[in-house]
C-alpha cells in the first residue's frame, strides 16, 4: 500500500513538474526600443529572430526597468525589490564590488529551486562578489572601490562568494560585469576559469584624433578600462561565448526538471565590438552590427529549444536592462544614419525621460500565449519574482519580492494585475513615479521637476509641473512616492526598513 502510494505521488509530482514551463530570460544591455525592427518601422537595423519571437508572441509595450542603469536593474529584476533598498543608493557596481544582494534576501532562482527548477546564468552578473583577498592585504572593500587599489590585493585563484551560485543558480559562467571592465576573465559557478595574469592597457578615444578625441566616437565606444586580464581574453569573443555556453546548456539538459536559464547579454552595450561576419552588415555602423549579431545570438538559442524539442513549454522573455547609451551611439550618429534607438521617446540610458527606462519587453511561451498579441499595460521587470511564484505554485514569504507584482493573467490574454504604481531611478539616484498616466520626475532643482501626462504626451514635451490645473495630481505623486519609500514595499504588509539610512540625500523633499 506504501508503495502505491508512493507511485502515486511520484506520478502527481511528475505532472507538477511537467506542467511548469522552462524559462528562457534574455536581458540586452544598453538597448532602445527603436532598435528592434519589428517594433520599429523605421529602424535601420534588422533583427529577424526578435521579429519572429514578436510576430509568435506577446510585445508589451509599455514595460519598464526599476531604474535606468545596470546595476540596479538587475538587482530588481532577481528579487523584485526596488533596488534603492539596497546599500546603492545611486550608480553601478564595478569588478571589485562587494557582493550587493544579501544572504536574507530571497532571488527568482532561490525560489524556482524550491518549485523543483535547475537553474543557470550564463552573462554578464554585474552586481559585486565577495573576491577573497590575499593574506595580508588591506583591502577597502565596499560597492564601489578603487579598482586599481584592490586588484593586487585580489588572489585569483581562491573561490568568490556572493555571485550568481550563492544567489540561487546551480550553474553559472559569465563576467564580472561588462567586457570593458576589469578583470578580463570569465568565471565559472565560484572561481576564475583563467587567472589574469596579463595587462590590458587603456584603450578609449584618440587624443590626436582629426577634431579631438571627444570626435573620436568609435573608440569611444570601444573603451577598455586598464586592469588585469586573462591570457588570450578578447572583448569581441564575449557574446559568442555566452551564446555557445546557453545552447550547450539547452542541448545537454537531460533532467525531467524543467529549467530556468537566465542570459544577461553585455551588448549592445559599451565595448562595441562586432564580430567580422557582422561587420558592415546594418546600416548603423558598428552599433548597429553589434545589435544584429545580439538577433542572431538570440536565435540559436530559439534554435536550440527548438532542435530540443522544449520550445512549445518554454517561455521566453527578451528585454533589456535600460535604454540605448550615448555612448553607444551618440546623437552625431543617430543625425547621420536617421536611426532612433528610441524611437518616439525622449531621453536614453542614466534618464528619468521614458528613454532610459522604458524598454523592449517581449513574451513567448506558445501554450499560453497567442501569436502577434500585445499588452499596453504598464509592467516592470521588477514582476518577474511575484510571476514565477504564481506561475509554479510556490507560496512566498510575504515580506520578499515587496515590489514585485505578477503578471501571469497578462501573459495569457486577461487584465488582472494589481500594481499601484512603479518608481524609477536615474543614475544618480533621483526618483521618478507613475501613477496611472501621469508620471512625476523629482529633481532638488526645481527648474529641473516635470509632470508629464504620458497618454497625451508619450514624448514628454509638455512640463505640466507649475500648471495649478494639475495641483491635485501632483499632491497625489508626492504623496504615493514618500509612502513607497518610507512604507519599505509598494505590496500589502508590515512596514518594512530599507537598507542603509533611514533618510539618503536623493529624498530631498521628506523632511
Amino acid at each position: 500500500m506504501n508503495k502505491k502510494l508512493l507511485s502515486i505521488f511520484t506520478l502527481f509530482s511528475f505532472i507538477s513538474l511537467a506542467d511548469k514551463p522552462n524559462i528562457v530570460y534574455i536581458l540586452a544591455d544598453d538597448m532602445g526600443i527603436g532598435d528592434i525592427s519589428g517594433l520599429n518601422t523605421q529602424s535601420k537595423i534588422r533583427t529577424p529572430q526578435l521579429d519572429s519571437l514578436i510576430n509568435n508572441g506577446m510585445t508589451f509595450t509599455d514595460a519598464h526597468t526599476a531604474s535606468a542603469v545596470c546595476t540596479p536593474t538587475r538587482y530588481g529584476l532577481l528579487t523584485g525589490r526596488y533596488p534603492w533598498r539596497s546599500e546603492l543608493k545611486d550608480g553601478v557596481t564595478n569588478g571589485y564590488s562587494k557582493a550587493l544582494i544579501s544572504e536574507s534576501l530571497d532571488t527568482v532562482p532561490k525560489l524556482l529551486k524550491r518549485a523543483g527548477y535547475n537553474t543557470a546564468m550564463v552573462g554578464k552578473w554585474h552586481l559585486g562578489f565577495n573576491w577573497t583577498f590575499k593574506e595580508g592585504a588591506k583591502a577597502v572593500y565596499d560597492l564601489k572601490p578603487d579598482s586599481r587599489e584592490l586588484e593586487d590585493q585580489v588572489d585569483y585563484t581562491k573561490p568568490f562568494t556572493g555571485g550568481p551560485v550563492d544567489c540561487g543558480f546551480d550553474y553559472f559562467y559569465g563576467m564580472v560585469a561588462s567586457p570593458g571592465m576589469p578583470p578580463y576573465t570569465y568565471l565559472e559557478n565560484r572561481n576564475v576559469t583563467v587567472q589574469p595574469t596579463e595587462r590590458q592597457e587603456w584603450f578609449g578615444p584618440r587624443p590626436k584624433f582629426p577634431g579631438g578625441k571627444k570626435m573620436d566616437f568609435e573608440r569611444k565606444a570601444q573603451m577598455l578600462r586598464p586592469g588585469y586580464k586573462a591570457p588570450g581574453f578578447e572583448s569581441n569573443q564575449v557574446m559568442l561565448t555566452y551564446t555557445e555556453k546557453a545552447v550547450d546548456y539547452i542541448d545537454k539538459y537531460s533532467s525531467e526538471k524543467p529549467f530556468f536559464l537566465y542570459v544577461p547579454y553585455a551588448s549592445p552595450h559599451t565595448p562595441i565590438f562586432p564580430r567580422k561576419p557582422f561587420l558592415g552588415t546594418s546600416q548603423t555602423g558598428i552599433y548597429g552590427d553589434f545589435v544584429e549579431e545580439l538577433d542572431w545570438s538570440v536565435g540559436q538559442i530559439i534554435k536550440a529549444l527548438k532542435d530540443s524539442g522544449e520550445i512549445e513549454n518554454t517561455l521566453i522573455i527578451f528585454t533589456a536592462d535600460n535604454g540605448y547609451a550615448q555612448a553607444g551611439f551618440p546623437q552625431e550618429h543617430i543625425d547621420k544614419y536617421k536611426h532612433e534607438p528610441s524611437r518616439e521617446l525622449n531621453g536614453r540610458k542614466a534618464s528619468l525621460l521614458e528613454g532610459g527606462h522604458r524598454v523592449p519587453f517581449i513574451a513567448h511561451w506558445p501554450k499560453i500565449i497567442k501569436q502577434k498579441s500585445q499588452c499596453s499595460t504598464a509592467v516592470s521587470l521588477n514582476d518577474l519574482y511575484a510571476t514565477c511564484a504564481k506561475m509554479t505554485g510556490i507560496k512566498t514569504d510575504l515580506n520578499q519580492g515587496v515590489d514585485s507584482y505578477n503578471m501571469l493573467d497578462l501573459l495569457k490574454g486577461g487584465e488582472l494585475y494589481e500594481r499601484p504604481n512603479m518608481i524609477y531611478a536615474d543614475y544618480s539616484g533621483k526618483f521618478a513615479v507613475r501613477k496611472g498616466d501621469w508620471k512625476l520626475i523629482l529633481n532638488p532643482n526645481p527648474k529641473m521637476r516635470a509632470l508629464y501626462n504620458l497618454k497625451n504626451d508619450l514624448s514628454e514635451k509638455t512640463n505640466q509641473y507649475t500648471n495649478p490645473e494639475f495641483k491635485s495630481v501632483l499632491d497625489e505623486l508626492m504623496k504615493t512616492i514618500t509612502q513607497v519609500v518610507q512604507n519599505g514595499r509598494t505590496t500589502n504588509g508590515k512596514v518594512l526598513k530599507n537598507d542603509g539610512p533611514e533618510k539618503w540625500q536623493q529624498l530631498y523633499w521628506i523632511k
